[in-house]
């Protein structure tokens, strides 16, 4: 009768542990939402990363980066000059006197020194906000103007 038993439970430990699969959120889903102002008008211009010195480059882009199809990643346009990042910025972004456009026909990125040579900002940002990630809104543009109107009071401000 134990035999029995147990050989009938061996099948249900088997279903009853099997992993549920979910298909995990596209990159552009996941990827948080940077809103932000910046000293002078880089809306054109490359970000690159850097480390909290400003003196070594973390991070660049390939130029195919700043292309979705045709059209250029430029950051989006927002109420109260507020800027939607497209690209990925974040606190140690500095920006490049490279334009999006000439950045994008380069057959290769420029070399770690030329892309240091080429930063016009270390410190860029007036305001950064992290509002969360482009999973949690269903029309991006429309409800960050409204947490604009809201003086962005749900999102994290990361600077001055």
């Amino acid at each position: 009768m134990k035999n029995i038993l147990l050989i009938s439970l061996i099948p249900l430990l088997f279903i009853s542990c099997r992993a549920t699969k979910t298909a995990p959120l596209p990159a552009k889903k996941q990827a948080p939402v940077m809103v932000y102002k910046t000293r002078a008008d880089y809306s054109n211009n490359v970000p690159i990363t850097l480390d909290e010195t400003g003196k070594t480059l973390l991070a660049y882009p390939a130029p195919s980066d700043l292309l979705a199809g045709e059209e250029l990643r430029l950051p989006l346009k927002l109420k109260k000059g507020y800027l939607l990042d497209q690209k990925g910025i974040q606190l140690n972004t500095a920006f490049t006197s490279y334009t999006y456009e000439e950045y994008s026909k380069l057959i290769t990125a420029p070399s770690a020194e030329d892309l240091l040579n080429s930063v016009i900002d270390t410190k860029p940002f007036t305001e950064l906000y992290l509002c969360g990630k482009r999973s949690e809104f269903s029309d991006l543009v429309k409800e960050l103007n409204e947490l604009i109107s809201d003086d962005l009071k749900a999102c994290k401000k990361l600077s001055p």
